[in-house]
């Protein structure tokens, strides 16, 4: 959800999808590849990153098979109150709170009471 308040600040509210935050990130080993030119030096440069990059693919692929196989369990168990819903609170791009919810009822009476104590215009709907 997002919105502004009366005073025009950018308000969002982010809710984490999953049973547990992204560990390996498989993005973050092309920020760090080196451009591979013509020149011979530029492969013993990138041997680094294709090293860790090797190391890391199976890692990344692993969690992402965890995650695709529990995430029905995950579901049923956030329905029954298990396991909480995890509610992130942003102001002008900064994160200011967190929020947890027992089941689906709280998370969409947390959902409505956050915004409409920031100020969301109509609510949290």
């Amino acid at each position: 959800m997002r919105w502004k308040d009366e005073s025009g600040t950018k308000w969002r509210l982010r809710q984490q999808r999953l049973a547990w935050p992204r560990r390996v990130k498989p993005e973050a080993a092309f920020e760090h590849a080196p451009n591979l030119g013509d020149d011979p030096i530029s492969g013993i440069i990138a041997l680094p990153f294709l090293l860790v990059f090797v190391v890391l693919l199976p890692f990344w692929l692993v969690e992402l098979l965890l995650r695709l196989l529990l995430a029905p369990l995950v579901a049923v168990l956030r329905l029954a109150g298990v396991v909480p819903y995890q509610l992130k609170l942003y102001k002008a791009g900064r994160r200011t709170g967190s929020y947890s919810a027992h089941g689906h009822g709280e998370l969409v009476r947390l959902r409505w009471q956050l915004a409409e104590t920031w100020g969301r215009p109509g609510g949290g709907r």
